[in-house]
């Protein structure tokens, strides 16, 4: 993060330059002229090519999308732009899992062995619960070097079944791993005897009107107004696989918004079970970990608050929910630069926070 003295600089100049605006402006216009100068700010120095939603409750505070979808076509972005989630799209396998878990076809305990007899003995020891919170000890694939182009999830189990130890005994400590979320993703397709792109589809995306949003698998779906990646330098730098529970969704912002204020209700799943995924991981030895199951989670001055980042190819995505008043945002890019997307995240949180 060499620049970070520069970026930091640049996005307090951006939030300090407005607070003088009249106080007899309402809150809300406030936020949102303070977000329109980060953002815009942040898009003229070429700190951000992106789109992002700022809102609390039902109430859209901030919406805009900055810079080029597909440079070699001159196609620029816009609010509808279809961007790839990295693991943003971990928080939707999760809740396939719980889903069937709801409809009684699962349990969070049961042994990664009933899914997968060719593991070796230690998949009798690893439960569903230790895969979607991080804590199984199954090694995360792309640490094992397994990332190319046309990627597939029965690739990433023939390389994991491999695996002849597990990295630590189960529940003992908390290690990310991409690998444990496409065993899962595998687990949805075994359950209800249908791929995970289309299970998804019947069951998350188009319940909540979704539209724009799919799972990216092998069949290589064609989207429309995608928004092509590219790295800090400005080269094309494309997602090109096809592993799917992992990170193998695209999304809008819209969608994404749709999905926050769903979480609030029972359409999906039931408040009790929402409250245990936005819950931390307990290890073996009592201590808690900062994940529940596929948000990341963090609690303190009476709020909580879940999040997750993604990032692969030239993607960066974040979204951050605060359960106590309801805010949330999300950031899409596509240029690769994790840098500057952490900063706005920081100019972002204090905005929200009325500093």
């Amino acid at each position: 993060m060499k620049n970070a003295p520069f970026i930091f600089m640049m996005l307090f100049w951006a939030t300090a330059s407005i607070h003088s605006q009249s106080t007899s402006i309402d809150n809300t216009k406030t936020e949102a002229g303070k977000i329109d100068s980060l953002i815009q700010h942040s898009y003229e120095k070429g700190m951000f090519n992106g789109a992002i939603l700022v809102s609390r409750g039902d109430k859209i505070i901030y919406k805009n999308a900055l810079g080029y979808a597909d440079k070699d076509n001159n196609r620029k972005l816009n609010i509808a732009s279809v961007f790839y989630l990295a693991s943003v799209s971990k928080q939707f396998t999760a809740m396939a899992i719980m889903i069937l878990k709801e409809q009684k076809k699962l349990s969070y305990d049961d042994k990664l062995s009933k899914y997968f007899p060719e593991f070796p003995d230690y998949a009798n020891t690893v439960t569903l619960k230790h895969l979607m919170t991080h804590t199984s000890g199954i090694a995360d694939h792309y640490r094992l070097g397994i990332y190319r182009k046309g990627l597939r999830d029965k690739d990433v189990l023939e390389a994991l079944v491999k695996q002849k130890e597990l990295d630590f005994k189960p529940g003992d400590e908390f290690r990310y791993s991409n690998g444990g979320y496409v065993l899962l993703s595998l687990i949805v397709t075994k359950v209800s005897g249908m791929p995970f792109h289309k299970f998804m589809e019947i069951n998350i995306f188009r319940p909540l009107g979704m539209n724009n949003t799919l799972v990216y698998d092998e069949s290589a779906p064609a989207i429309e107004n995608r928004a092509v990646g590219y790295n800090q330098a400005g080269q094309l730098d494309d997602y090109e696989i096809f592993t799917t529970g992992a990170g193998g969704m695209f999304s809008t912002l819209d969608d994404l918004h749709l999905w926050d204020r769903a979480l609030y209700t029972e359409q999906l799943i039931s408040h009790a079970a929402l409250e245990e995924a936005f819950t931390p991981a307990t290890l073996n030895n009592g201590e808690l970990t900062k994940y529940g199951y596929g948000w990341g989670v963090s609690e303190g001055d009476g709020q909580k608050v879940v999040q997750h980042t993604g990032g692969l190819a030239g993607y960066r995505t974040f979204i951050k929910r605060n359960l106590y008043n309801k805010s949330c945002y999300i950031i899409l890019t596509n240029h690769g630069d994790t840098s500057n997307t952490t900063a706005i995240k920081t100019a972002l949180d204090e905005i929200l926070e009325g500093k």
